[in-house]
């Protein structure tokens, strides 16, 4: 992967990509311990798989909740009828996210993850994001932590517990089938099935090369 140099341009490339747009989402998930003890607050993650998230959260029934900071996640309940009342969105496979915060009240738990670009790894693991000398990413954690607050006290959502839901939502951000982190580089190509969905995400997204994580064999 590119090792970027921070030059002033590489810097706003990266914000450009990162900031504009930035909006919440959420997927809740019912997690053991060993599992949540895997995230820590500054780790750089992958998703190798597509993250389904939503739009809209209620009261948190189960016992972790992932909001994601993001302004890559595709629409695409607007595509499926059967999906729109999860106002289901979708993060591309092979995404990167930062943990920002990991915010526990007694035994409820939300992990935040900024959504950042392939090619800013090296930036988000050395540095803050600063504008005007405002730590932007303190500014985030705070939105994330008063929208946990006020959503707890909301009504449970029906929709977001249905099973089709959870399964679709069941399973934990950058984890493998054995609960190990996925290599922060990928070791191998997409499957050739999920090409057509990478490809039509990377589109409504407006995507672009920063965020393109090329194999390592």
């Amino acid at each position: 992967m590119e090792d970027f140099r921070f030059s002033k341009e590489i810097f706003e490339e990266i914000i450009n990509w990162t900031l504009p747009g930035l909006t919440m989402y959420y997927r809740d998930s019912l997690l053991t311990n060993e599992i949540i003890t895997k995230y820590q607050v500054g780790q750089i993650i992958r998703s190798r798989t597509f993250v389904d998230v939503s739009s809209f959260a209620g009261r948190l029934a189960k016992n972790c909740r992932f909001i994601f900071a993001t302004n890559k996640a595709a629409p695409l309940y607007q595509f499926n009828p059967d999906t729109e009342r999860w106002k289901l969105h979708t993060i591309n496979a092979n995404s990167y996210f930062k943990v920002l915060d990991i915010y526990q009240k007694v035994d409820k738990i939300q992990f935040l993850l900024i959504h950042i670009p392939a090619k800013g790894i090296d930036f988000f693991k050395k540095a803050v994001i600063r504008i005007n000398g405002e730590a932007i990413e303190r500014e985030i954690i705070q939105k994330s932590r008063i929208s946990f607050d006020q959503k707890m006290e909301l009504d449970v959502i029906p929709e977001l517990e249905e099973q089709e839901w959870i399964n679709r939502t069941s399973f934990p951000i950058g984890l493998d089938n054995r609960n190990d982190l996925f290599p922060l580089y990928p070791v191998e190509d997409l499957i050739p099935q999920a090409v057509p969905l990478y490809d039509a995400i990377f589109k409504m997204t407006n995507d672009t090369e920063l965020n393109i994580a090329k194999p390592i064999f």
